[in-house]
């Protein structure tokens, strides 16, 4: 049920930070190289007019970038921005000329975790995952979701 992910191309034979992340009923493992900074307290001016996994827009370093919510984005309909909401700001990957930053809503401080090859990361075979996301993997114990970062910001810059 499980393999090892050593030959998989998302992970080089060097150690990755990565920041593991809870969402809510969900745990992402994102790479430290995509993260810009933890905001610890958000203010999301909110769009109705908006999808729902689209929560509204933060100021962030005199920038406006929105804030998704992960959890509607897979289908997931448990998240609700709170007051404790915090966000997890990232670099945009795909240049296309609008903002360079955006967010993703999570709910509690991210643990950081150095991958290596060592068996610390095994790869978990699901039916049928999300297309945002690149695949499930059991690190340290816990279930986690990789994010397809790419496909994200295509359907951001879609939308925007």
């Amino acid at each position: 049920m499980s393999k090892p992910v050593a030959d998989n191309p998302l992970l080089s034979d060097d150690a990755v930070d990565s920041l593991l992340v809870s969402l809510s009923g969900h745990h992402l493992l994102v790479p430290m190289a995509a993260v810009a900074e933890i905001v610890q307290q958000v203010d999301c001016q909110r769009d109705d007019h908006q999808p729902p996994w689209l929560q509204g827009w933060i100021n962030w370093r005199n920038e406006r970038i929105p804030l998704l919510s992960f959890e509607s984005l897979v289908g997931d309909e448990r998240a609700v921005l709170g007051d404790r909401a915090m966000a997890l700001v990232l670099y945009r990957i795909l240049p296309d000329g609008s903002n360079k930053f955006y967010a993703l809503q999570v709910q509690s401080f991210p643990h950081l975790i150095r991958l290596a090859d060592d068996g610390l990361l095994q790869q978990v075979s699901l039916p049928e995952l999300s297309p945002y996301v690149l695949m499930m993997v059991a690190v340290r114990e816990q279930q986690a979701l990789i994010p397809d970062l790419d496909k994200i910001e295509q359907l951001l810059a879609e939308v925007l």
